[in-house]
């Protein structure tokens, strides 16, 4: 694809007032693209030869538009911004160029879990427990720092991630683990909720009180995790089927089959986190 650029500003505080510098991104590869959003590898340039590897998330243009969408994007960015954790993606800027907004974020060379699961049960081989284990134990461990965050003033912020799922899950090469995407995240006072209104997250990998539209908190997400965690160890979706009305009933009424049915090998301490999650 053709190489493009992104103009930014950076500002620094000195002596009370503010030194403007721009701050250029070029565009290498497109590394994902969502329903409303694409993902680029990027190189950002500063003075004196200065480049970094980034990703930046931008908004397609067909949605830059949309003012739901585009306060969700904003309120993304300011959301995670302040997320400082080895398991979770690092948002660096928010920025803004004509007319469309982009975020500037961490570059994570790797894979996401849910191709990582697909090739290992194409190939028929499944993940080792003990590695599905591991990559789970590390979304918790980024997962429990988001839920205790505390806010500027000192409150907690509340936030539920709303979206866990194995496309958002990112594995880099050394084999660290990061949370990303807290696109429809919902945090104390930062973000309109839209919750009881609007039916957000991936439905197969929904709690039953986001299916039903009611309130969430961090259980919701723990949930969630459960769900990804037992298609890891198993290689089954629990609710999902072709109908996304289906998948929703499954999602509030179904019960969760114990995992060893299939896969024996998972021992009992791990199908009893399995199943209180």
């Amino acid at each position: 694809m053709g190489e493009k650029e992104l103009e930014g500003a950076s500002s620094d505080p000195m002596d009370g007032g503010l030194i403007e510098e721009n701050c250029t991104y070029r565009l290498v590869q497109k590394l994902a693209e969502g329903g409303m959003g694409a993902v680029y590898e990027a190189i950002q340039y500063g003075v004196e030869g200065f480049d970094k590897r980034m990703a930046i998330k931008t908004i397609l243009e067909s949605y830059t538009n949309n003012f739901e969408f585009v306060r969700m994007f904003i309120g993304e960015a300011k959301l995670v911004a302040d997320l400082v954790h080895e398991n979770i993606v690092q948002v660096y800027q928010l920025g803004r160029s004509n007319k469309s907004y982009y975020i500037a974020m961490e570059y994570v060379d790797g894979i996401n879990l849910e191709n990582y699961i697909d090739h290992h049960f194409e190939v028929k081989k499944g993940l080792p427990v003990e590695l599905g284990a591991f990559i789970v134990s590390r979304i918790c461990r980024g997962l429990e720092y988001a839920h205790n965050k505390l806010g500027r003033d000192g409150q907690p912020l509340n936030i539920v991630h709303r979206d866990i799922s194995p496309k958002n899950v990112l594995i880099n090469f050394e084999g660290v683990v990061k949370l990303t995407d807290f696109g429809i995240a919902k945090a104390r006072q930062l973000m309109k909720q839209k919750e009881g209104e609007v039916l957000m997250g991936k439905v197969e990998y929904m709690s039953p009180e986001q299916a039903r539209f009611g309130e969430t908190d961090r259980r919701s997400d723990l949930f969630s995790l459960g769900i990804v965690l037992y298609e890891i160890l198993t290689g089954h979706h629990i609710f999902s089927v072709e109908d996304i009305y289906e998948t929703l009933e499954n999602v509030k009424h179904k019960e969760i089959p114990d995992p060893r049915a299939y896969n024996p090998d998972i021992p009992e301490d791990l199908v009893k986190i399995v199943m209180k999650a």
